[in-house]
């Protein structure tokens, strides 16, 4: 669970600073099929959200808009006051291209479901190569980064195995070091436990906690882990139909939901 003072400090930058993460107006659809509908969204610096929902409610699409791996149908993401998807020329914003996006992912860290690990690669591999041929890092400082965050994670001691040596709990504990290496601005997690043996999910909750506890980094979590959520977010966002539903604190989400569609959700999600 985070610390008095770690909520303390991020409630605090949440009075005084811009928000990092700004979505206005932001849509996606998929043909006919309207995944989210002009979301209107932010993150500070240093706070922890998480998004709750159904299955099909956006949650996903949102955070993979955020990584580039999807493009809005229609509104603007801002990243630290610079638009995402967008450059202003002109005093008008068009299409960014490639070299813009690449540049703006390196603020931002993903963990997915799936581990996507470098079968080929060993775990300090897997965690040296992006800071080598993204970040330009000399390999002798990205290997005392990698092992700096393996052993974060608990895994100092796995350097040298590979993905299919590991359980899955271990995969996903590389993957979040492997994130952790590009020292990103915000981390994004999509469902990070879903793929996982329920006997796994704990380590890689208790990582995650870890993280969040310390308070620097803004993180967006998707979730089906309500007690998790609970423990671990600043802000508890609802989405359903592709919109969001409601938000506010994790005390006020769960013992005081306003609306009759999260509270229908909750008590699903108890039984």
């Amino acid at each position: 669970m985070l610390t008095t003072m770690s909520k303390e400090i991020t409630e605090k930058r949440i009075q005084t600073e811009k928000p990092f993460v700004v979505y206005k107006k932001v849509s996606k659809s998929f043909g006919d099929l309207k995944v989210l509908r002009e979301i209107d969204f932010s993150v500070y610096p240093g706070e922890k959200v998480a998004i709750i929902g159904p299955s099909g409610s956006g949650k996903t699409t949102l955070i993979r808009l955020l990584m580039t791996l999807e493009e809005p149908t229609s509104g603007v993401i801002e990243i630290d006051g610079v638009p995402l998807w967008h450059k202003e020329v002109k005093g008008k914003l068009i299409k960014a291209d490639e070299k813009h996006l690449h540049k703006m992912r390196g603020q931002i860290g993903m963990v997915f479901q799936q581990f996507n690990l470098f079968p080929h690669m060993t775990v300090l591999r897997n965690c040296t190569e992006a800071q080598v041929k993204v970040l330009g890092v000399n390999r002798k400082d990205a290997e005392d980064r990698a092992k700096e965050m393996l052993e974060k994670v608990g895994l100092g001691t796995k350097l040298d195995n590979y993905p299919s040596q590991l359980s899955g709990g271990q995969q996903q504990r590389v993957a979040i070091a492997r994130a952790l290496v590009m020292r990103p601005k915000v981390m994004l997690f999509d469902e990070p436990t879903s793929a996982l043996d329920p006997e796994l999910v704990g380590e890689v909750l208790d990582v995650i906690r870890e993280i969040a506890a310390e308070g620097d980094m803004a993180m967006i979590l998707v979730t089906h882990e309500m007690e998790f959520a609970k423990d671990v977010a600043d802000r508890i966002v609802f989405t359903d139909g592709g919109k969001i539903i409601e938000e506010g604190s994790p005390k006020e989400v769960f013992e005081n939901p306003k609306s009759e569609r999260l509270q229908s959700f909750l008590r699903r999600m108890r039984k």
